[in-house]
């Protein structure tokens, strides 16, 4: 073989190898970023942090004033409290494992009043969509 083909091999296998590994940089470097994008689903960060949960607003609202719970609720007091009583004795309404009767009331009675999305409601109450609309 001829001393210049060898060194014109050499070069071309050089290129030929540079190519690939940068070539294969770049497929690693996507194949990471992929990876990273994909395990971001799994990277939980609760939504629902406010320190007023659902029945802690609803306590404040009971306890305040009545002017306030007309407003958010649209009923005064003692209708919502007769209205719970009229569910729980006729309906059977019971409190679930997480939320009490008094909060699913008035989730439904805030939502009648307001006309507030799903959203809109799990943030108020800090509940996730799936409670909101059962």
């Amino acid at each position: 073989m001829d001393p210049e083909d060898t060194e014109e091999c050499e070069r071309i296998l050089e290129n030929i190898i540079e190519a690939v590994g940068t070539t294969g940089l770049a497929m690693l470097a996507s194949a990471r970023d992929a990876v990273l994008m994909y395990a971001s689903r799994f990277d939980k960060v609760p939504q629902h942090t406010s320190i007023l949960s659902g029945q802690g607003w609803i306590d404040e609202l009971s306890s305040g004033h009545d002017g306030r719970f007309y407003n958010e609720i649209g009923v005064h007091k003692r209708v919502f409290w007769a209205l719970l009583s009229v569910l729980r004795r006729d309906a059977n309404l019971d409190d679930t494992r997480f939320v009490s009767c008094e909060e699913q009331l008035a989730i439904f009675m805030h939502y009648a009043h307001r006309g507030l999305s799903n959203r809109a409601l799990q943030e108020r109450f800090q509940r996730s969509a799936d409670t909101i609309s059962k």
